[in-house]
């Protein structure tokens, strides 16, 4: 049963704070970057072009990455033959973290609807992936052309996070992406932030993700780039070797000491303030 008027703005504001401590410290608050950019990588479902083609990159070279997971579309061409027990196995071994990215990616109007989809997935996942449990702090917005959760709209403004959805994302949820118009290149500040937006890869050319990350290089910014794998190779979608160059880039970058890559949890806890002399001295 849903529970009658448990998402007013108060009570969502209170469970966001207390998911959203438990989350900071599990990481242990703000994560030093020594001062560089950070980069971080999301993907979102897709998982046999994850699992064939783009882990085994991320892998190979030292970056964690995070899955929106949704629990009840297994079955779907994109998903299928990919087992809970082998993404299980990318999460206990540090590969992969997961986000919740609803149960089925559908678009939905009723509160029991809502929580069907938002709420509901949280224990489903934890079922379905035993070591995600305790470490599920996130929500990934679903994307859905010409339908949406009953007014919010992937979370590109403050009044979607006014509306009922919005009030139940945050009141399960430590942390929450958006589409927060000028947000992609994140401040680094070890401040968490609510709907941060991202670059999605799918479509864009190796150049112009090259010129973002150096940008935020530049800039000491926080990038999050994402992609959804099963338009992995299609036409005018980007292509493996593409991904390749793109992932040379930043492990080129980092292993010049300009950038870090960090996984989308930590990312939204990176801090890049050099700290002054007066930082510095004893207490």
């Amino acid at each position: 049963m849903v529970p009658t008027g448990a998402y007013d703005a108060a009570t969502a504001a209170i469970g966001h704070e207390i998911h959203r401590t438990a989350f900071v410290h599990a990481f242990g608050g703000a994560i030093d970057t020594g001062g560089l950019a950070a980069v971080a990588l999301r993907f979102d479902h897709g998982l046999v072009n994850f699992a064939e083609h783009l882990l085994p990159l991320a892998v190979d070279r030292g970056i964690t990455v995070s899955q929106a997971y949704n629990p009840r579309n297994g079955d779907l061409k994109e998903n299928r033959g990919v087992l809970h027990s082998e993404i299980d196995d990318w999460i206990r071994q540090g590969h992969v973290e997961i986000w919740n990215h609803s149960s089925s990616h559908r678009g939905v109007t009723t509160t029991a609807d809502l929580h069907d989809e938002i709420v509901a997935a949280i224990g489903e996942i934890g079922e379905q992936l035993p070591s995600a449990q305790g470490k599920l702090w996130g929500f990934n917005p679903p994307g859905i052309p010409g339908e949406d959760y009953a007014g919010f709209d992937k979370g590109s403004t403050p009044e979607n996070w006014m509306t009922e959805a919005g009030r139940m994302i945050l009141a399960h949820h430590a942390v929450a992406s958006g589409h927060v118009a000028g947000t992609s290149q994140r401040i680094l500040d070890g401040q968490v932030r609510d709907g941060l937006a991202h670059v999605t890869l799918d479509t864009r050319s190796v150049d112009e993700i090259c010129r973002r990350i150096d940008a935020v290089v530049r800039k000491r910014r926080g990038l999050q780039l994402m992609m959804h794998p099963s338009r992995l190779g299609m036409d005018g979608k980007i292509t493996l070797d593409e991904v390749i160059a793109i992932l040379d880039h930043i492990v080129e970058l980092r292993d010049q000491g300009r950038l870090v890559t960090l996984s989308p949890y930590e990312l939204l806890l990176a801090n890049a303030q050099v700290p002054t002399s007066a930082d510095t001295s004893p207490r």
